[in-house]
C-alpha cells in the first residue's frame, strides 16, 4: 500500500522499516516480501520529481572539481534510478580485495538481480591479450519507481509512505529505539525491530553523522562515518578507430558480437604489472561523416599509411569510429570525506553536507598507463588507432575532464571498526538493529557501475534478516 503520510499506518506488525526507495530500498523490500516479511519503505520525496524536495540534496564540494552532487541523485520514488545510465554488470572478482565478502558470495543472487533489472544473465568476457579483455555489459531500462509502483500498491507485505523525511535515530544500549521523522512538517517518532538506511552514497553518511551529534551514546565516536568516500572519474580520453573484423579474427568464436559500444577492461595482470587501479573503456561509434573526416585527418598526421587505408574503408561496418570514454577506479582515502556544514542547513534545520574531494594521483596514473597500453596494442596488432588527448599525459591538468556521478563509500563494509562502519551483514558496528544498504557500503570502488552490486547487496541483506529468529 502507498500512503502520503505516517498518520494512517499501523506499525505494530511491521518489523522492518526501510528509509529510501531507490534500488537498495525497493530491492530489500522485495527480498523480504519473498519471505513473507512485512516492511515499510519511507521515501523523503514524492512519486515524481519536485524542485523544492530536490533542494534538500544541495551541498558543498571543496577541494577539486566534481559534478554537482545535487544533480547526480534524485529525491523521489525510485531514487536516482529515475535517471541512471542503466549499464549493468557484476564487479570484477579482483575488485573485492579487502572486502569481508567475495564475488562468490553473490552468485546465488545473479538470476534475481537480472530479473529485477530486466536484463539477461550474459556478462561474457574474452581475452584480447594478457592485459585486456573484451567485456559485455547489459543495459537496464528499469526505473524502480515506475516498475514497482503498482507492485507496491498491491502488495500485502510492502508498504510505502511518501514525503517523509528521516531526521535522525534515537537509542541507547546498542539499540535504535526510534526514528525521528518529519511528515507534513510534523515531527513523529516511529518504532520498529529493525531499521535499514538506504538513502544513497551521500545521504547515508549525512544522517548517521547527524544522529551521532544528536545522540553521542548511540554511535561509536571512532567509526569513520563519511570517510573513504569515492567516485568513478569519467574521462573523454580521445578518439579512435577499431577494426571489429580483426578483433573477431583474434578472438574467434569468443568474440562478443552485440549491439552497442565496444567495451574493454584491464586484466588483473595489467593491474599487477603496472601497479595501477582497475579501469574500463568503451567506444561510442558515431555515424557522422564530418566526425569521420576529423578522425582521418588526425590519424593521417601521426600514421599516414594507416590513415590512407581507413580513408578507403571508413564506411564499412567492420570499422568502429568514435570517442573513447573511460571509467576509473579511485583508491579509498580517509581524507576524502563527507562532513556536516553547520553554516548551511535545510528547511528542517539539518546541516547540509560538505564533501571534501581530492583527485587521486593513482587514478590519473591508471588512466595514462591504461590508455598507453591500449593504444600500443591497437598499433602493434593493427586493430586500429587511438589518438589520446594531450592532457592525458599531463597528470596535473587531467582534472579538467574529470566527472564523477557515482557516490561510493562513507559507510563502508569491513571487519575493522577503525576503517569501516558496517559488518559483512551490513549491520552498523555496535548497534544491534540498524543496517545500511547501498553504494555507501563499498569498501573499494572498482570501475564497474555500482547499481548491479547494490541490488545484490540488498538481496543478501534481505536474506540475512529473514534468518533472524525474532523477525516475524
Amino acid at each position: 500500500m502507498i500512503f502520503q503520510d505516517l498518520n494512517n499506518i499501523n506499525l505494530k506488525n511491521i518489523p522492518v522499516i526501510i528509509f529510501g526507495s531507490g534500488p537498495a530500498g525497493i530491492t530489500t523490500s522485495l527480498g523480504l516480501e519473498k519471505k513473507k516479511i512485512q516492511s515499510l519503505i519511507i521515501e523523503a520525496g514524492d512519486e515524481t520529481y519536485h524542485k523544492d524536495s530536490q533542494d534538500f540534496y544541495k551541498g558543498k564540494v571543496t577541494g577539486d572539481h566534481l559534478s554537482d552532487i545535487s544533480l547526480s541523485r534524485l529525491r523521489q520514488l525510485g531514487g536516482t534510478s529515475g535517471h541512471w545510465g542503466g549499464w549493468s554488470k557484476p564487479m570484477e572478482n579482483y575488485s573485492f580485495d579487502g572486502w569481508p565478502i567475495k564475488a562468490e558470495d553473490f552468485e546465488n543472487y545473479i538470476d534475481r538481480t537480472c530479473k529485477i533489472l530486466n536484463i539477461k544473465n550474459q556478462f561474457n568476457r574474452s581475452k584480447l591479450n594478457n592485459y585486456f579483455n573484451q567485456i559485455q555489459f547489459q543495459y537496464s531500462n528499469v526505473r524502480f519507481g515506475e516498475k514497482y509502483k503498482k507492485h507496491i500498491k498491491n502488495s500485502k507485505y510492502i508498504h510505502l509512505v511518501l514525503n517523509t523525511q528521516l531526521s535522525h535515530f534515537e537509542g541507547e544500549n546498542k539499540v535504535v529505539t526510534n526514528a525521528v521523522c518529519i511528515s507534513r512538517n510534523l515531527t513523529k517518532k516511529i518504532k520498529s525491530k529493525y531499521f535499514i538506511l538506504s538513502c544513497g552514497g551521500i545521504e547515508n553518511s549525512r544522517i548517521l553523522l547527524w544522529t551521532r551529534e544528536k545522540n553521542k551514546k548511540l554511535i561509536n565516536k571512532n567509526l569513520p562515518i563519511g570517510k573513504y568516500w569515492m567516485t568513478h572519474p569519467w574521462i573523454i580520453s580521445g578518439i579512435g578507430v577499431i577494426n571489429k573484423k580483426k578483433i573477431k579474427k583474434i578472438l574467434g568464436n569468443n568474440f562478443l558480437n552485440y549491439k552497442g559500444p565496444l567495451h574493454f577492461a584491464a586484466s588483473n595482470k595489467l593491474l599487477r604489472d603496472k601497479k595501477i587501479l582497475s579501469a574500463g573503456i568503451y567506444m561510442n561509434a558515431k555515424e557522422d561523416t564530418k566526425f569521420y573526416k576529423e578522425i582521418i585527418k588526425q590519424i593521417l598526421c601521426v600514421a599516414p599509411e594507416y590513415g590512407k587505408k581507413i580513408a578507403q574503408t571508413i564506411f564499412k561496418k567492420d570499422l568502429k569510429c568514435g570517442n573513447i570514454f573511460m571509467n576509473l577506479e579511485e583508491p579509498p582515502d580517509k581524507n576524502k570525506k563527507i562532513t556536516l556544514n553547520h553554516e548551511e542547513r535545510d528547511k528542517f534545520n539539518i546541516p547540509r553536507v560538505n564533501l571534501l574531494y581530492k583527485k587521486s594521483h593513482e587514478s590519473l596514473l591508471t588512466a595514462k598507463s591504461f590508455l598507453e597500453e591500449f593504444a600500443n596494442l591497437c598499433r602493434k596488432q593493427d586493430l586500429g588507432r587511438v589518438a589520446l588527448k594531450k592532457n592525458i599525459f599531463n597528470l596535473d591538468n587531467l582534472n579538467e575532464n574529470l566527472s564523477g556521478f557515482h557516490h561510493l563509500g562513507g559507510t563502508r563494509i569491513g571487519t575493522n571498526k577503525l576503517n569501516s562502519v558496517v559488518d559483512k551483514n551490513l549491520k552498523v558496528h555496535e548497534i544491534n538493529n540498524l543496517f545500511i544498504s547501498g553504494s555507501s557500503n563499498f569498501f573499494t570502488a572498482g570501475y564497474t557501475n555500482p547499481t548491479y552490486t547494490i541490488v545484490q547487496l540488498s538481496l543478501r541483506l534481505a536474506e540475512h534478516l529473514a534468518n533472524v529468529k525474532n523477525l516475524s
